[in-house]
Order: structure tokens, then C-alpha cells, then sequence
């Protein structure tokens, strides 16, 4: 399988929303407030009002629901949603626990982007598929996302 670099994408994240255990795991919300992508063929600003709607599994993975709203530099507006998961090592865990950044490697942060648009530009997100690879960083959550060709 064959890929190449769609965007990095940057986000700001206000304090989270915990909702506490239901049936299907602790519910956590984070507000997305800003953030900004770049790509060899897109660049602009994330818009706030988004979240990322995460439920923390008994098994300890964490299942991602992000929903934001892009803006690119020449005014498009773009849709982007995300499912994903994350689940870390105990080492990881150990250092979120201590407020440290985990190491790279020390956990698993994988998404499912999809994107829609009315832009005629950007028309070509509306037939693709693209994997990203989350990171953990002091500024807030990185995704590298990956055009599956």
C-alpha cells in the first residue's frame, strides 16, 4: 500500500469536559479552540468549535471521535471528522500521570480521517481515504495524516 503526506495538523485544545463512567466508559470531551494544517497541497486555520469526543475503554484504549471545521488560506471551509484510537504502555501512562510528555513509541495514536467539502478546489478530499498518526505534545495533539493512494 502506497501513501503520501496529506497535512500536519496542529490543535488547541481548552480544559476538558469530564463526563464521568457510563456503560461504555469514562466519557472525556476536549474542546477544540484553534489549531492550524499544512500540506503539500492545503494550509490554513482550524476553527473553534469542534471537540474531539473521546470514551475510555475498560480494556484501557481510548476511541477517538474528533469533528472540526477547517479553514484554508484561500477561504474554504472543509469538514473533518476522525475516528481513532490511542492506548498507551505503562510507561507512557506513568509519565501523563506525572504531567511529563510520554516517549515517542511509548504508545499507539492512530486515526481514520475522512473530509467533505463544497469547495471545487478541494473536491479531491471528498474522494479519499487517509490514515493519521497521533502525537502527544506540549502545545496539544499533532496528527501527520497520510493520502492512501
Amino acid at each position: 500500500m502506497n501513501s503520501r503526506p496529506l497535512m500536519t495538523l496542529r490543535l488547541t485544545t481548552a480544559p476538558t469536559q469530564k463526563l464521568g463512567w457510563g456503560p461504555h466508559g469514562m466519557r472525556v470531551t476536549f474542546p477544540i479552540t484553534d489549531g492550524e494544517f499544512e500540506g503539500p497541497r492545503l494550509r490554513g486555520r482550524v476553527l473553534s468549535g469542534g471537540d474531539d469526543w473521546t470514551v475510555l475503554r475498560a480494556d484501557g484504549v481510548l476511541e477517538a471521535d474528533l469533528r472540526i471545521t477547517l479553514r484554508t488560506d484561500d477561504d474554504a471551509l472543509v469538514h473533518m471528522t476522525f475516528q481513532g484510537l490511542r492506548h498507551d504502555s505503562p510507561e507512557a501512562k506513568a509519565a501523563l500521570g506525572r504531567g511529563e510528555l510520554p516517549a515517542p513509541g511509548s504508545y499507539y495514536f492512530r486515526t481514520f480521517p475522512r473530509f467533505e467539502t463544497a469547495a471545487p478546489r478541494y473536491a479531491f478530499l471528498n474522494r479519499l481515504l487517509a490514515v493519521g498518526t497521533g502525537e502527544i505534545r506540549p502545545s496539544g495533539p499533532v496528527h501527520i495524516i497520510e493520502e492512501i493512494l
